[in-house]
């Protein structure tokens, strides 16, 4: 069994094969928001490197969102391509909860993504991780202000928990994050980003569970309206 595993929610693209014994291989890019023209050649250089073809996938697995509204897309759209030719079933991956998957996070840690959505807002979630590839919820995803989410956060953490602050939101508003109240650390630069590794953890864990879709029923989740799309119903509502 192997899943292919599509990560283009952040600036750096990256591709993924894992086995039914977690075994993973890993392809990134080094160029920011080039998903577009290296994300088809990443898989096709990745499954010769593991020398797969197409009907030794078993599912396609695709981090679903939120991120950058194109990256996501790309990926979303891609997956679903891919689907399509293949016949394979596709394993939507919460981008958010994916980061609790990182290999060089302990179990024990509340790992917090925070990914700067604009606005003063951030997509945040919390989740606990109590063994190597299992996790629990604490916050829920959503577009969240900081101050709310941060105030929330110091309620559910446990006395004997450190929080881990990881995503591109640690840069832009660490002001804030600094002033956190309880234990907490930066993540380092591999569990601070999006990775295909991380997300295929997950992706294994959802697909043992049944927890798949097809072509025609995948779809991104963003948490709130695109940029422009909200300017034109504002336009239009004048």
């Amino acid at each position: 069994m192997k899943i292919l595993v599509l990560e283009t929610t952040g600036p750096m693209a990256s591709v993924a094969l894992i086995d039914q014994n977690r075994n993973v291989r890993e392809r990134m890019n080094d160029t920011r928001y080039s998903h577009l023209e290296e994300l088809v050649p990443m898989i096709q250089a990745l499954m010769a490197e593991g020398e797969t073809c197409p009907e030794d996938i078993t599912a396609i697995a695709v981090s679903r969102g939120p991120g950058s509204f194109t990256g996501v897309r790309i990926g979303m759209a891609t997956a679903k391509a891919l689907a399509q030719i293949w016949e394979k079933p596709i394993v939507e991956v919460p981008t958010l909860a994916a980061f609790a998957f990182h290999a060089g996070i302990a179990p024990g840690t509340l790992v917090v993504p925070v990914l700067d959505a604009r606005r003063d807002q951030v997509y945040g979630a919390a989740y606990r991780k109590t063994e190597a590839c299992q996790i629990s919820e604490v916050i829920e995803e959503k577009a969240w202000d900081l101050k709310e989410f941060l105030e929330l956060l110091a309620g559910r953490q446990q006395e004997e928990e450190t929080v881990l602050f990881c995503g591109d939101g640690v840069q832009v508003y660490g002001d804030m994050l600094e002033q956190y109240p309880k234990p907490f650390l930066y993540s380092g630069t591999e569990e601070a980003v999006q990775r295909a590794a991380a997300v295929a953890q997950l992706a294994l864990n959802l697909y043992q569970e049944g927890a798949v879709t097809d072509a025609f029923h995948a779809g991104p989740v963003y948490l709130r309206q695109a940029e422009a799309e909200r300017k034109l119903q504002e336009k239009c509502a004048k």
